[in-house]
């Protein structure tokens, strides 16, 4: 999955409107980490 696209999960799993572009610095498997964490964090507190 391209970064871009994992920006996009995490702007909609965080719902804002947040500019996040400043990720795209992370490396990919960073961002992968994190978009894995927020998402299972986010799920487990609904």
């Amino acid at each position: 999955m391209k970064k871009e696209k994992m920006i996009e999960i995490l702007k909609r799993v965080l719902n804002t409107d947040a500019d996040l572009v400043f990720l795209a610095k992370l490396k990919k498997n960073e961002l992968e980490t994190l978009v894995a964490c927020v998402r299972a964090k986010v799920e487990n507190d609904v």
